[in-house]
């Protein structure tokens, strides 16, 4: 029988296998793991700002990643919107500097019952308060894509594997959703700066709520709610301290450069007469850049993904 040829990636292969014992098959996609866990990829699912209802996760059961509970942002507004029953809305807003209620200054704000007239700072108003109104009575979905995963360009062990895997790593995403109580990001310290367009208009007795948000840039040790993105739609976050939780695995953070920098962030919402959210999506496009980290004895040089996040609510709008 001739001897089996092997490709140059399989030679890379057998080549750490066999000079690294304690680097078995499993050990090796255990590394692959954790190069998708860096970028990104599952920590994702850690990020709601609301307890977990349900998953369908890759990883649900026992051991499932839980999304981290946050203070109740509906008690933190500092005003307040009043729908009446010509469908006019006020912004009726405190000052919460002052300890005692009755002592607060408080302003009143008519806004047209056009939306279509609506200042930024109008829309934003609305949408803060609607938020605040809507979070402990909608649930929200959130599911994300991975269009693109290279490694090292795709050369050599590591990245001819990631290579094979990452459409199977894409199609399981893809297909699998994780739903919790609540609205994404940290819309309470939303401010029209954060926006780069906003417009609302009227359809039927709902009002529509369209923001293009600032695109924002961040390193491994992010504010998931921080930021122009992260105060519209939960971002990544603090990357390294997810990862950490995988002890197995010698990340060399600070010597790498990392960076994650969101695209296309866009929230549109449908408000109902109540002031609820009925229907809403959020997304952005985060695109991973990473060169020279360190995982355990393997070098990625150099690591680009792109990872397409959406969460809808009401089925989405």
């Amino acid at each position: 029988m001739a001897k089996k040829t092997l490709t140059p990636e399989q030679a890379e292969i057998k080549a750490i296998k066999k000079s690294r014992k304690s680097m078995n098959f499993s050990s090796f996609l255990a590394i692959v793991l954790a190069v998708v866990l860096t970028i990104g990829v599952v920590v994702i699912a850690d990020n709601t700002s609301s307890k977990l209802v349900t998953s369908n996760n890759v990883n649900s059961g026992e051991n499932a990643t839980t999304p981290t509970d946050t203070e109740d942002t509906t008690e933190k507004m500092d005003s307040e919107m009043i729908i009446g029953d010509n469908g006019t809305i006020t912004i009726v807003g405190g000052n919460d500097d002052s300890t005692n209620k009755d002592e607060q200054s408080e302003t009143k704000k008519e806004l047209s019952a056009n939306p279509a007239e609506w200042s930024k700072e109008d829309i934003v108003a609305v949408y803060k308060n609607s938020a605040a109104k809507s979070h402990k009575v909608v649930e929200s979905s959130q599911v994300y894509a991975m269009p693109k995963l290279v490694v090292n360009d795709g050369d050599g062990a590591l990245g001819f594997f990631l290579k094979m895997i990452t459409p199977v790593i894409a199609s399981v995403l893809e297909k699998n959703a994780m739903s919790y109580e609540g609205i994404t990001g940290g819309y309470t310290k939303m401010v029209p700066n954060d926006v780069q367009s906003a417009k609302a208009y009227k359809d039927g007795d709902y009002i529509v709520i369209e923001m293009v948000m600032v695109e924002q840039t961040d390193g491994i040790y992010g504010d998931y709610q921080g930021g122009s993105v992260g105060h519209a739609v939960n971002v990544l976050g603090n990357v390294a301290t997810a990862v950490e939780q995988f002890p197995a695995f010698d990340i060399k953070f600070e010597e790498a450069d990392i960076k994650i920098h969101y695209t296309k962030p866009t929230v549109k919402v449908k408000i109902n007469k109540d002031g609820v959210i009925e229907k809403g999506t959020w997304s952005y496009d985060a695109q991973i850049y990473i060169r020279n980290l360190k995982i355990d004895s393997i070098m990625i040089n150099k690591a680009d993904a792109e990872i397409i996040y959406t969460i809808t609510t009401g089925g989405g709008f």
